[in-house]
């Protein structure tokens, strides 16, 4: 389900919605109460589910394991963004949310994690605590920068000793995510794994994972082939720095390129 062992891992779909939803639900209150929003999920050492959770809920910053994440250029995103949009509220409310890998690593290379919790079974460090890392340093620049006090004077917002400057708030639903309903396309594309399994057993053909049924041809490939590390293409990563999305890491140019479609396209339809 975390996307980074095969092409697809049954879950993916259904995680990467649950992230979406609930970092949707935390921009309520997030809005009503003029907050920035940190929303911490799973992502050890590749970050699709965050990119793909936090892209489809239009969250403002994505910090995933493949970028080393510079925090003056996400406190300067965050500022431009938050202060344009309280100031073209009519209400003179907005947020800024943020989603983080527990995976997050800074540009000096530290690796947060908890270090109370023992290695598994398999040595794996425990990671968590990306998102209370993330909402420190963040208070660090923004209890030095007198432009936030004076946004809030602005716009009438300032309260002494009570409302001075934007809260900050992380949240961290762990197994929430990886809780709930199954998604459609995954009850579907596992079901169709499982009887593709069926099929090649059935004429001898083992040691193989199943990819896709296609228009009913089951499609396998050799389990070595593909069971390996993939992480996040840079090149999507610099498509969405292009429609105002921060990485943690100053906009590289996207390099535009198109192909046109010759054959059949897949579908899962």
């Amino acid at each position: 389900m975390d996307l980074d062992l095969q092409t697809y891992s049954i879950g993916g779909d259904s995680a990467v919605n649950r992230i979406a939803g609930f970092v949707e639900s935390v921009k309520t209150t997030g809005r009503s109460h003029n907050r920035i929003m940190i929303v911490e999920v799973f992502g050890r050492y590749a970050g699709h589910t965050v990119f793909r959770g936090g892209a489809a809920a239009d969250a403002d910053c994505i910090l995933i394991p493949e970028i080393c994440v510079d925090f003056d250029v996400v406190y300067a995103h965050m500022k431009q963004v938050y202060m344009r949009r309280i100031r073209e509220s009519d209400t003179s409310t907005g947020t800024y949310v943020i989603v983080v890998t527990e995976g997050l690593h800074d540009s000096e290379g530290a690796r947060t994690s908890d270090e109370s919790v023992a290695a598994d079974a398999f040595g794996h460090k425990k990671l968590g605590g990306s998102g209370k890392y993330v909402r420190e340093c963040l208070m660090k620049r923004i209890k030095v920068d007198p432009d936030m006090k004076r946004l809030f004077k602005e716009q009438g917002l300032f309260i002494e000793g009570m409302n001075e400057m934007p809260d900050i708030r992380e949240s961290t639903p762990k197994y929430l995510i990886r809780s709930g309903t199954t998604s459609a396309l995954d009850s579907n594309y596992g079901r169709d794994l499982g009887a593709g399994a069926v099929v090649l057993l059935t004429n001898d053909i083992s040691g193989v994972t199943v990819t896709e049924v296609n228009d009913g041809t089951v499609r396998f490939a050799s389990i070595n082939s593909m069971i390996k590390q993939r992480h996040v293409n840079d090149q999507m990563i610099t498509f969405y720095e292009s429609l105002g999305i921060c990485f943690g890491r100053k906009p590289e140019p996207y390099r535009e390129s198109w192909q046109e479609i010759t054959g059949k396209p897949w579908s899962y339809l």
